[in-house]
Protein backbone atom coordinates (compact mmCIF):
# COMPACT_ATOMS: atom_id res chain seq x y z
CA UNK A 1 0.00 0.00 0.00
CA UNK A 2 1.95 3.36 -1.03
CA UNK A 3 2.35 5.82 1.86
CA UNK A 4 1.16 8.93 0.66
CA UNK A 5 0.31 12.53 2.04
CA UNK A 6 -0.23 16.25 1.23
CA UNK A 7 3.08 16.67 0.14
CA UNK A 8 2.94 14.49 -2.97
CA UNK A 9 -0.98 16.20 -3.31
CA UNK A 10 0.63 19.78 -3.54
CA UNK A 11 4.00 19.02 -5.14
CA UNK A 12 1.58 17.38 -8.18
CA UNK A 13 -0.52 20.82 -8.54
CA UNK A 14 2.34 22.53 -8.51
CA UNK A 15 4.04 20.88 -11.48
CA UNK A 16 0.79 20.58 -13.18
CA UNK A 17 0.10 24.66 -12.36
CA UNK A 18 4.03 24.98 -14.03
CA UNK A 19 2.58 23.31 -17.25
CA UNK A 20 5.33 21.08 -17.88
CA UNK A 21 4.01 17.97 -17.34
CA UNK A 22 6.45 15.57 -19.72
CA UNK A 23 10.29 15.22 -19.01
CA UNK A 24 12.18 18.28 -17.81
CA UNK A 25 13.49 19.36 -14.62
CA UNK A 26 11.70 17.77 -12.25
CA UNK A 27 13.24 14.71 -13.71
CA UNK A 28 16.35 15.78 -14.03
CA UNK A 29 16.64 16.63 -10.15
CA UNK A 30 15.19 13.13 -9.20
CA UNK A 31 18.16 11.35 -10.92
CA UNK A 32 20.49 13.60 -9.08
CA UNK A 33 18.93 13.11 -5.71
CA UNK A 34 18.99 9.54 -6.69
CA UNK A 35 22.66 9.34 -7.93
CA UNK A 36 23.67 11.54 -5.10
CA UNK A 37 22.15 9.14 -2.23
CA UNK A 38 23.43 5.95 -3.61
CA UNK A 39 27.15 7.91 -4.36
CA UNK A 40 26.80 7.15 -7.86
CA UNK A 41 27.85 9.09 -10.83
CA UNK A 42 24.94 8.86 -12.90
CA UNK A 43 21.10 8.09 -12.98
CA UNK A 44 18.17 7.92 -15.76
CA UNK A 45 14.99 7.91 -14.49
CA UNK A 46 12.42 5.18 -16.55
CA UNK A 47 9.06 4.53 -17.45
CA UNK A 48 8.89 1.45 -15.22
CA UNK A 49 11.31 -0.87 -13.50
CA UNK A 50 10.94 -4.02 -16.08
CA UNK A 51 11.82 -0.71 -18.71
CA UNK A 52 14.61 0.19 -16.56
CA UNK A 53 15.46 -3.64 -16.14
CA UNK A 54 15.48 -4.06 -20.49
CA UNK A 55 17.77 -0.88 -20.70
CA UNK A 56 20.50 -1.97 -17.53
CA UNK A 57 20.67 -5.33 -19.62
CA UNK A 58 21.46 -3.58 -23.28
CA UNK A 59 23.48 -0.71 -21.56
CA UNK A 60 26.61 -3.67 -20.80
CA UNK A 61 25.83 -5.39 -24.28
CA UNK A 62 23.16 -7.87 -23.81
CA UNK A 63 21.69 -9.26 -27.45
CA UNK A 64 20.61 -11.87 -29.51
CA UNK A 65 22.57 -15.84 -28.22
CA UNK A 66 24.00 -14.36 -24.91
CA UNK A 67 22.66 -15.99 -21.95
CA UNK A 68 21.55 -14.47 -18.98
CA UNK A 69 21.49 -15.89 -15.56
CA UNK A 70 18.39 -14.91 -13.22
CA UNK A 71 16.73 -16.71 -9.82
CA UNK A 72 13.70 -18.54 -10.42
CA UNK A 73 12.44 -17.27 -7.25
CA UNK A 74 11.48 -13.64 -8.30
CA UNK A 75 8.88 -11.96 -11.00
CA UNK A 76 8.47 -12.81 -13.96
CA UNK A 77 9.77 -9.48 -15.64
CA UNK A 78 13.14 -10.31 -15.07
CA UNK A 79 12.34 -13.20 -18.08
CA UNK A 80 10.62 -10.42 -20.10
CA UNK A 81 13.30 -8.20 -20.08
CA UNK A 82 16.12 -11.25 -21.10
CA UNK A 83 13.43 -12.35 -23.73
CA UNK A 84 12.89 -8.57 -24.74
CA UNK A 85 16.74 -8.42 -25.67
CA UNK A 86 16.51 -11.81 -27.86
CA UNK A 87 18.51 -13.06 -25.35
CA UNK A 88 18.40 -16.88 -23.36
CA UNK A 89 17.70 -17.03 -19.49
CA UNK A 90 19.57 -19.57 -17.84
CA UNK A 91 17.28 -19.80 -14.69
CA UNK A 92 18.96 -21.01 -11.47
CA UNK A 93 18.19 -21.97 -7.78
CA UNK A 94 18.09 -20.00 -4.61
CA UNK A 95 20.07 -19.97 -0.66
CA UNK A 96 16.87 -21.82 0.74
CA UNK A 97 17.41 -19.63 4.21
CA UNK A 98 17.67 -16.21 2.29
CA UNK A 99 15.35 -17.01 -0.55
CA UNK A 100 17.93 -15.17 -2.69
CA UNK A 101 20.04 -16.26 -5.68
CA UNK A 102 21.97 -19.16 -4.80
CA UNK A 103 25.77 -18.94 -5.74
CA UNK A 104 26.85 -22.65 -6.12
CA UNK A 105 23.81 -22.88 -8.64
CA UNK A 106 25.24 -19.82 -10.60
CA UNK A 107 28.51 -20.93 -11.13
CA UNK A 108 27.26 -24.10 -12.36
CA UNK A 109 25.09 -22.04 -14.72
CA UNK A 110 28.24 -20.32 -16.07
CA UNK A 111 29.18 -21.30 -19.81
CA UNK A 112 31.11 -19.05 -22.56
CA UNK A 113 27.84 -17.42 -23.64
CA UNK A 114 26.79 -15.74 -20.01
CA UNK A 115 26.50 -12.41 -20.89
CA UNK A 116 25.22 -11.05 -17.20
CA UNK A 117 23.86 -12.17 -14.12
CA UNK A 118 20.94 -10.36 -12.58
CA UNK A 119 20.71 -10.49 -8.45
CA UNK A 120 17.62 -9.48 -6.77
CA UNK A 121 18.07 -8.46 -3.12
CA UNK A 122 14.14 -10.43 -2.81
CA UNK A 123 11.98 -8.97 -0.26
CA UNK A 124 14.80 -6.02 0.93
CA UNK A 125 16.95 -8.56 2.15
CA UNK A 126 20.21 -7.61 0.65
CA UNK A 127 22.54 -10.57 -1.03
CA UNK A 128 25.25 -10.70 1.23
CA UNK A 129 28.10 -12.43 -0.80
CA UNK A 130 28.19 -9.89 -3.83
CA UNK A 131 32.03 -10.31 -3.70
CA UNK A 132 31.38 -13.74 -4.97
CA UNK A 133 28.85 -13.16 -7.75
CA UNK A 134 31.23 -10.34 -8.93
CA UNK A 135 34.23 -12.78 -9.06
CA UNK A 136 32.65 -14.99 -11.71
CA UNK A 137 33.43 -12.40 -14.39
CA UNK A 138 30.12 -11.74 -15.89
CA UNK A 139 28.64 -8.43 -15.76
CA UNK A 140 26.22 -8.02 -12.26
CA UNK A 141 22.87 -6.31 -12.54
CA UNK A 142 21.32 -5.58 -9.41
CA UNK A 143 17.42 -5.79 -9.25
CA UNK A 144 16.86 -3.32 -6.41
CA UNK A 145 13.00 -3.39 -6.98
CA UNK A 146 12.64 -4.52 -3.27
CA UNK A 147 15.63 -2.89 -1.56
CA UNK A 148 16.15 1.03 -2.04
CA UNK A 149 18.10 2.21 1.06
CA UNK A 150 19.03 -1.44 2.34
CA UNK A 151 22.89 -2.12 2.89
CA UNK A 152 24.82 -5.49 2.08
CA UNK A 153 28.28 -5.30 4.02
CA UNK A 154 28.28 -1.42 4.76
CA UNK A 155 27.59 -0.86 1.07
CA UNK A 156 24.25 0.20 -0.44
CA UNK A 157 22.66 -2.34 -2.56
CA UNK A 158 22.76 -1.10 -5.95
CA UNK A 159 26.29 0.10 -5.80
CA UNK A 160 27.93 -3.40 -6.12
CA UNK A 161 26.90 -3.84 -9.64
CA UNK A 162 28.17 -2.54 -13.00
CA UNK A 163 24.18 -1.20 -13.04
CA UNK A 164 21.23 -1.07 -11.18
CA UNK A 165 18.07 -1.07 -11.36
CA UNK A 166 14.74 0.46 -9.41
CA UNK A 167 11.26 0.28 -9.61
CA UNK A 168 8.89 2.99 -8.03
CA UNK A 169 5.50 1.11 -9.02
CA UNK A 170 2.77 1.84 -6.66
CA UNK A 171 3.66 -0.04 -3.71
CA UNK A 172 7.35 -0.50 -3.74
CA UNK A 173 10.00 1.23 -1.06
CA UNK A 174 9.16 4.39 -2.51
CA UNK A 175 6.71 5.51 -4.94
CA UNK A 176 5.83 7.47 -8.44
CA UNK A 177 2.41 5.55 -9.44
CA UNK A 178 4.19 3.42 -12.07
CA UNK A 179 8.60 4.44 -12.86
CA UNK A 180 12.20 3.02 -12.52
CA UNK A 181 15.48 4.12 -12.26
CA UNK A 182 19.28 3.08 -13.85
CA UNK A 183 21.48 3.68 -11.77
CA UNK A 184 25.89 3.36 -12.13
CA UNK A 185 29.37 4.76 -11.84
CA UNK A 186 29.87 3.82 -15.12
CA UNK A 187 28.98 7.05 -17.01
CA UNK A 188 29.17 5.31 -20.67
CA UNK A 189 26.35 2.97 -19.18
CA UNK A 190 24.20 6.14 -17.85
CA UNK A 191 24.93 8.04 -21.46
CA UNK A 192 23.69 4.68 -23.02
CA UNK A 193 20.42 4.43 -20.93
CA UNK A 194 19.77 8.35 -21.03
CA UNK A 195 20.13 7.65 -25.21
CA UNK A 196 17.67 4.88 -25.13
CA UNK A 197 15.12 6.18 -23.15
CA UNK A 198 14.01 8.35 -25.92
CA UNK A 199 13.87 7.90 -29.91
CA UNK A 200 13.05 11.39 -30.87
CA UNK A 201 15.50 13.51 -32.76
CA UNK A 202 18.38 11.21 -33.00
CA UNK A 203 21.30 12.07 -35.57
CA UNK A 204 21.17 8.47 -36.09
CA UNK A 205 19.19 5.65 -36.28
CA UNK A 206 19.00 2.15 -34.04
CA UNK A 207 16.10 0.62 -32.05
CA UNK A 208 15.02 3.55 -29.49
CA UNK A 209 12.37 3.57 -26.93
CA UNK A 210 9.89 5.74 -25.00
CA UNK A 211 10.84 5.17 -21.69
CA UNK A 212 10.11 8.50 -20.48
CA UNK A 213 9.16 9.36 -16.72
CA UNK A 214 7.18 12.71 -16.63
CA UNK A 215 7.95 15.45 -14.39
CA UNK A 216 4.84 14.52 -12.52
CA UNK A 217 6.30 11.71 -10.93
CA UNK A 218 9.68 13.56 -10.91
CA UNK A 219 8.36 15.78 -8.37
CA UNK A 220 6.33 12.85 -6.42
CA UNK A 221 9.48 10.92 -6.53
CA UNK A 222 11.89 13.28 -5.01
CA UNK A 223 9.13 14.28 -2.41
CA UNK A 224 9.13 9.97 -1.36
CA UNK A 225 12.71 10.32 -1.47
CA UNK A 226 12.57 13.13 1.63
CA UNK A 227 10.58 10.95 3.68
CA UNK A 228 12.58 7.36 2.74
CA UNK A 229 14.15 7.48 5.99
CA UNK A 230 11.29 7.76 8.05
CA UNK A 231 9.57 4.85 5.89
CA UNK A 232 12.53 2.39 6.60
CA UNK A 233 12.37 3.44 10.04
CA UNK A 234 8.36 2.65 10.37
CA UNK A 235 9.39 -0.57 8.08
CA UNK A 236 11.79 -2.20 10.59
CA UNK A 237 9.94 -1.23 13.98
CA UNK A 238 6.24 -3.22 12.51
CA UNK A 239 9.13 -6.11 11.00
CA UNK A 240 10.31 -5.99 14.67
CA UNK A 241 6.75 -6.26 16.12
CA UNK A 242 5.67 -9.25 13.91
CA UNK A 243 9.37 -10.62 15.30
CA UNK A 244 7.83 -10.65 19.19
CA UNK A 245 4.13 -11.44 18.62
CA UNK A 246 4.77 -14.44 15.64
CA UNK A 247 8.36 -16.05 17.56
CA UNK A 248 7.59 -19.33 19.06
CA UNK A 249 4.51 -20.21 17.06
CA UNK A 250 4.63 -23.77 15.93
CA UNK A 251 5.47 -24.28 12.27
CA UNK A 252 6.56 -21.05 11.35
CA UNK A 253 10.34 -18.91 10.92
CA UNK A 254 10.44 -16.06 10.47
CA UNK A 255 12.90 -13.75 8.30
CA UNK A 256 16.03 -13.20 7.73
CA UNK A 257 17.11 -10.35 10.81
CA UNK A 258 18.28 -7.61 8.70
CA UNK A 259 17.53 -5.43 5.51
CA UNK A 260 14.77 -2.88 4.87
CA UNK A 261 11.72 -5.66 5.44
CA UNK A 262 10.03 -4.86 2.48
CA UNK A 263 8.18 -7.96 2.65
CA UNK A 264 7.85 -9.51 5.90
CA UNK A 265 7.77 -13.04 4.84
CA UNK A 266 7.63 -16.19 6.96
CA UNK A 267 7.38 -20.38 6.72
CA UNK A 268 4.45 -22.24 7.19
CA UNK A 269 6.02 -25.38 7.35
CA UNK A 270 4.09 -29.27 7.09
CA UNK A 271 2.54 -28.42 4.31
CA UNK A 272 -0.05 -26.19 6.10
CA UNK A 273 0.54 -22.69 3.55
CA UNK A 274 -2.71 -23.44 1.45
CA UNK A 275 -5.04 -23.70 4.37
CA UNK A 276 -2.98 -20.69 6.10
CA UNK A 277 -3.45 -18.56 3.13
CA UNK A 278 -6.80 -19.10 2.76
CA UNK A 279 -8.57 -19.01 6.24
CA UNK A 280 -5.96 -15.57 6.22
CA UNK A 281 -7.85 -14.04 3.01
CA UNK A 282 -11.30 -15.31 4.52
CA UNK A 283 -10.84 -12.81 7.11
CA UNK A 284 -9.69 -10.13 5.42
CA UNK A 285 -6.35 -9.73 5.85
CA UNK A 286 -4.49 -9.38 2.56
CA UNK A 287 -1.87 -11.91 2.43
CA UNK A 288 0.04 -13.59 -0.26
CA UNK A 289 2.55 -16.00 -1.58
CA UNK A 290 5.66 -13.59 -1.93
CA UNK A 291 6.46 -14.74 -5.92
CA UNK A 292 3.25 -15.76 -7.43
CA UNK A 293 5.14 -18.49 -9.71
CA UNK A 294 9.04 -19.20 -9.91
CA UNK A 295 10.10 -18.78 -12.83
CA UNK A 296 11.28 -22.42 -13.86
CA UNK A 297 7.61 -23.80 -13.65
CA UNK A 298 6.77 -21.45 -16.34
CA UNK A 299 9.19 -22.70 -18.35
CA UNK A 300 8.84 -26.15 -17.65
CA UNK A 301 12.04 -26.90 -15.90
CA UNK A 302 12.76 -29.17 -13.43
CA UNK A 303 14.97 -29.74 -10.55
CA UNK A 304 14.73 -26.58 -8.43
CA UNK A 305 13.80 -28.20 -5.25
CA UNK A 306 15.08 -25.30 -2.89
CA UNK A 307 12.80 -22.68 -4.90
CA UNK A 308 10.25 -25.34 -4.81
CA UNK A 309 10.41 -26.10 -0.86
CA UNK A 310 10.28 -22.06 -0.39
CA UNK A 311 7.35 -21.53 -2.53
CA UNK A 312 5.54 -24.04 -0.95
CA UNK A 313 6.22 -22.63 2.59
CA UNK A 314 6.43 -18.80 2.05
CA UNK A 315 4.03 -16.45 2.89
CA UNK A 316 4.23 -12.65 3.00
CA UNK A 317 1.65 -11.03 5.81
CA UNK A 318 0.88 -7.27 5.12
CA UNK A 319 3.88 -4.51 6.07
CA UNK A 320 3.82 -0.83 4.95
CA UNK A 321 5.27 2.39 6.81
CA UNK A 322 0.66 2.97 7.72
CA UNK A 323 0.32 -0.49 8.57
CA UNK A 324 -0.97 -0.16 12.57
CA UNK A 325 0.76 -1.21 15.57
CA UNK A 326 -2.20 -2.73 16.33
CA UNK A 327 -3.40 -4.38 13.17
CA UNK A 328 0.19 -6.16 13.46
CA UNK A 329 -0.99 -7.82 16.36
CA UNK A 330 -4.70 -8.43 14.99
CA UNK A 331 -2.89 -10.02 12.41
CA UNK A 332 0.12 -12.47 14.37
CA UNK A 333 -3.20 -13.76 16.45
CA UNK A 334 -4.93 -14.56 13.62
CA UNK A 335 -2.14 -16.52 12.08
CA UNK A 336 -1.77 -18.11 15.71
CA UNK A 337 -5.76 -18.94 15.16
CA UNK A 338 -5.27 -20.15 11.51
CA UNK A 339 -2.25 -22.58 12.06
CA UNK A 340 -4.14 -23.84 15.60
CA UNK A 341 -6.94 -24.57 12.65
CA UNK A 342 -4.93 -26.27 10.44
CA UNK A 343 -3.12 -28.08 13.09
CA UNK A 344 -7.17 -29.37 14.18
CA UNK A 345 -8.01 -30.52 10.83
CA UNK A 346 -4.48 -32.72 10.08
Amino acid sequence: MPTLGKEEAKGLQEVLASGMIATGEEVERFEREMSSYLGLRGAVAIASGTAALHLSLLTIGVKEGDEVIIPSFTCSALLNAVFHCRATPRIVDIDEETMNISLATTRKALTKRTAAIIIPHMFGNPVENMNGFLSLGPPVVEDCAQSLGATSCGRMTGTWGAVAMFSFYATKVITTGHGGMVASMDEKIIEQARDLRQYDKKEDYKVRYNFCMTDLQGRMGRIQMGKLPSFLKMREERAQLYDKYIKGLKGVALPPDKGIYYRYVVKISEGKLKRVLDQLQQEGIEVQRPVFRPLHQYLGLDGFEATERVHAEALSLPLYPRLEPEKVSSIALCLSKALEDSDSND
